[in-house]
């Protein structure tokens, strides 16, 4: 590990390839960008509890599209507990209570636990420390883990719509959900925690009636 051009902490491979990159590009443009995500009075009504993209159609770092109609979380869903960072060998961060497919991505409801009464004298709870960070505003990317099943280019039509994707290593067509975790910061600069307002602006008719029709094979 070393610390890149931008101060974030990485591989010495991902830090030098992004500062070919910075290099390569005019000044103006060299400052990164940054995402305001919503405080803790855009959680939700529910105690402990948040919704987030932990995937979207959006190119992610590693150059990929992955589909969100091509999610298979029945896997997951036997076990759905929600890492710290892909650390499988730390105490889960929390529970998925759902998944749901939309046009533009997967949304994932996310509980963080009470500690139980009779575990009042161990060390730190995880499930307190990540739901702590989220209000603070400082863990509020999500990640997934999965197994691609089915890769493509993206089609002609694809790009039509979103040309971005032209520039698409790959398109996941098809993928097995292993797992989610809470992140720092995630390979998809989108799959981020919403806001209240954001979740009402989705809204929840018109995302089970996307999500159902994608599940049933249907078009959007």
């Amino acid at each position: 590990m070393t610390t890149g051009p931008l101060g974030e902490r990485t591989t010495c491979a991902a830090a030098r390839r992004l500062e070919t990159i910075l290099k390569s590009l005019p000044a103006e443009l060299r400052e990164p960008r940054r995402v305001v995500t919503p405080g803790p009075g855009g959680l939700g009504g529910e105690a402990r509890a948040e919704t987030s993209w932990i995937s979207t159609i959006a190119i992610d770092r590693h150059g990929d599209v992955v589909l969100p109609g091509g999610m298979d979380d029945r896997h997951f869903a036997a076990n759905p507990v929600v890492t710290w960072n892909h650390d499988t060998g730390r105490a889960p961060a929390g529970l998925s209570a759902w998944r749901k497919v939309t046009r533009g991505g997967v949304l994932a409801r996310t509980r963080y636990p009470d500690r139980p009464t009779d575990m009042a004298e161990m060390g730190p709870w995880t499930p307190d420390v990540a739901w702590a960070l989220v209000r603070a505003g400082l863990l509020v990317g999500k990640s997934i883990g999965f197994l691609a099943t089915k890769t493509r280019s993206a089609t002609a039509a694809e790009i039509r719509e979103s040309p971005g994707w032209a520039h698409a290593r790959q398109v996941i067509a098809e993928w097995i959900l292993l797992e989610y975790a809470c992140v720092f910061l995630p390979a998809n600069p989108e799959t981020l925690v919403l806001g209240e307002g954001a979740i009402r602006a989705l809204g929840e008719k018109t995302v089970e009636l996307v999500w159902k029709r994608l599940r049933a094979g249907g078009a959007t």
